[in-house]
């Protein structure tokens, strides 16, 4: 059986969550509007701190529809429920509770829309996962999913490109993660059953330039990360663990001040009209 919470195997960290707390629809999954309807029943699966959910209740889901976001971590829950009171305390049509991608607390044909979001890219088993969601799903309706391709990621100028480094060697340390998750997301909803014709393909690209706004506060939010996220760069040596911690921590400041500065990757998406 698959761990229910493989990406915060060794505890949840509010500074990794906090990294996901800057995500909406418009930066991080517009193209789940080119199916959503303001009356629709969605899910969102692995909806972390809850922007993105809140976002689509508050602001897409005006005529009558609802959304659940799912977590498997009680943490996470608190936190997205923390996240609605400061932000959205008068929206009524969003709730957060616990519950597996793998088993999810939900009947057959319930949703209009059932999103995931980065999820598929940090599970043991992506392949349950995805017939899990296609399950909640009514027939005639939708799936969306996105996965990031760590592999794609770049770096400008190339004094730069160690941060790539730093971070596949963290993530392979969480061991929760697969670096061409984004490339493989058509062939494994295929494997778990999806109908190729109904399925629609879509790439995205994240990109931070420059000194604007976004790229400051993901900079920051970045070294908080690697400051108290439990982050693993150098394993069974803890001294040196924390000097290229440091020496992380400087390279990714000094980048988010670079006015010349680039970083950006490719996430691929996914959205599954389920056979009638």
């Amino acid at each position: 059986m698959p761990s229910e919470q493989a990406y915060y195997n060794k505890g949840y960290k509010k500074s990794i969550s906090d990294t996901h707390a800057i995500r909406n629809v418009e930066n991080s999954v517009k193209y789940i509007t080119n199916v959503l309807e303001p009356d629709f029943k969605v899910l969102d699966v692995g909806c972390g701190p809850g922007s993105i959910t809140i976002d689509i209740a508050k602001n897409y889901l005006t005529k009558g529809g609802s959304i659940i976001g799912v977590e498997p971590t009680k943490e996470i829950v608190d936190t997205a429920n923390k996240l609605q009171q400061s932000t959205a305390a008068d929206v009524d049509n969003i709730s957060f509770q616990i519950g597996s991608v793998y088993n999810l607390p939900f009947e057959d044909n319930t949703f209009d829309l059932v999103h995931a979001h980065q999820v598929i890219v940090h599970l043991e088993d992506p392949i349950k996962a995805l017939e899990e969601l296609a399950r909640v799903a009514k027939p005639g309706k939708f799936v969306a999913v996105k996965d990031g391709e760590m592999d794609s990621m770049l770096f400008d100028p190339p004094k730069y490109e160690v941060l790539r480094e730093y971070i596949i060697t963290s993530a392979l340390n969480r061991g929760s993660t697969d670096l061409k998750a984004g490339r493989k997301l058509f062939r494994r909803a295929i494997e778990a059953g999806y109908k190729p014709a109904n399925i629609n393909t879509s790439a995205s690209t994240m990109l931070f330039t420059g000194l604007e706004k976004t790229k400051q506060v993901w900079g920051e939010l970045l070294i908080k990360r690697v400051q108290g996220g439990g982050e693993v760069f150098v394993v069974d040596d803890e001294k040196k663990n924390e000097e290229v911690k440091q020496e992380v921590v400087k390279k990714i400041q000094e980048w988010k001040d670079d006015e010349t500065s680039l970083w950006s990757a490719i996430n691929f998406e996914i959205t599954y009209k389920k056979p009638e």
